[in-house]
């Protein structure tokens, strides 16, 4: 009886635990906190149609494999996270300025790849930075 319960205890705390990693499940809407110079970081390529598939390119290069294709925090790797990547396409996206998007997506957050390196091109960063935009369109 005993090892029941040992097993049954450890299987439920396998479960809660692989539980909270699931994308959107433990998401917390709150806004995160941006150093005020990103808040205020104007994109100097905002509306650029041109850069459409630059971004397009550079998410599906870069960021599907957490963000997934739609960007709703589903990516292939987005099971293997401690924290959810997020969802881009919530109508809570909206809170973020340019900036706000550009500094997490490329500096202000922990355990990514260094996107300032992958991503070099200021254009082409701006360019994400837009096409995160249409995610929730």
């Amino acid at each position: 009886m005993k090892k029941n319960f040992i097993l049954i205890l450890g299987f439920s705390v396998i479960l809660t635990v692989s539980m909270s990693f699931i994308p959107g499940d433990n998401q917390d809407y709150k806004k995160k906190e941006v150093p005020k110079e990103f808040v205020e970081k104007e994109n100097p390529y905002k509306g650029d149609e041109s850069l459409k598939m630059i971004g397009l390119r550079n998410f599906n290069r870069h960021c599907v494999s957490c963000h997934g294709k739609k960007g709703k925090g589903d990516g292939v790797m987005a099971k293997n996270m401690k924290v959810s990547p997020g969802d881009l396409t919530l109508p809570e996206m909206d809170q973020y300025t340019d900036g706000e998007i550009y500094y997490l997506s490329f500096i202000g957050i922990e355990n990514r790849p260094d996107f300032l390196k992958l991503i070099p091109s200021e254009e082409d960063k701006w360019a994400v930075v837009n096409f995160v935009r249409t995610l929730n369109d």
